[in-house]
């Protein structure tokens, strides 16, 4: 599985953590991410969840989706376009969590015997790498006031702050106000518990009031670099509805890929 889709699938997730809002009927959301550089066009996503299943389908690889099936334990990457499957189960999410931590650690080491200066690059490096890992930078979060309305939904205005310089502004909603509830979204917290090596620090995208002080459904987050926006997502709708059985089945015909073979 590719690094570009795994990170796309964990940032997906991510955002839709932050719901706290009954999922008998189905749900579906839809989020837009957009690069900042004045040319890139917003791409679109869609998550659709029923009782301990999700299908997340990306725009912008559109013969590949994923599927997360919570009676079976497992994540799959569905490529149409290959005619393949990749199958992750907790065990390969273990086994390539210990492999990167093994990995760190001898960066870590060899780090030791480095420059200053070129010691400080490669922890920033490192933090790149692994931006949700366990020495990645925090981000704090301060409500700046109200928001206005995003996406016809009220909201609050937060900043976060990583390292002394902004890194994101979110603005975020009441759950109520979406009509959401808790067994809404079960099975994304459920899900995450697969990446939780990777997302565990990423406040920006999960809202936690006890843990950094955002409160509610993050709907748009811009994220700042050297005190530019470079990225903005935006939740676009949200609603309930049924879901068939076969979005959330792997299709006929195709090959199954174990995470040990996958290049």
């Amino acid at each position: 599985m590719k690094p570009s889709l795994i990170r796309s699938a964990i940032l997906t997730v991510a955002l839709g953590l932050s719901l706290a809002g009954s999922a008998l009927a189905g749900l579906t959301m839809i989020q837009t991410w957009q690069k900042l550089d004045g040319t890139s066009q917003p791409t679109f996503n869609t998550i659709r969840m029923d009782k301990d299943r999700v299908r997340i389908e990306t725009a912008s690889t559109p013969d590949t989706y994923f599927i997360y099936r919570g009676d079976k334990k497992a994540f799959y990457t569905i490529n149409m376009k290959e005619k393949n499957y990749l199958e992750m189960t907790e065990k390969d999410f273990q086994e390539m969590s210990a492999k990167m931590d093994e990995a760190m650690k001898k960066m870590k080491a060899q780090m030791e015997k480095m420059p200053p200066e070129q010691k400080k690059m490669m922890e920033g490096l490192m933090a790149k790498m692994a931006p949700g890992g366990a020495d990645a930078p925090k981000t704090s979060f301060k409500k700046v006031g109200a928001g206005g309305k995003v996406n016809g939904w009220n909201t609050d205005k937060y900043e976060g702050i990583r390292e002394g310089a902004k890194h994101s502004e979110i603005w975020t909603t009441a759950p109520k106000s979406m009509d959401i509830a808790d067994a809404d979204v079960q099975v994304l917290k459920d899900m995450a518990k697969f990446f939780e090596k990777f997302t565990k620090n990423m406040e920006g995208m999960i809202g936690d009031k006890s843990r950094n002080g955002l409160d509610g459904i993050p709907v748009k987050t811009v994220t700042f670099t050297d005190g530019k926006p470079t990225f903005q997502s935006e939740m676009k709708e949200v609603k309930k509805e049924a879901q068939a059985a076969d979005l959330f089945e792997i299709p006929a015909g195709l090959t199954m890929k174990k995470m040990s073979k996958a290049q």
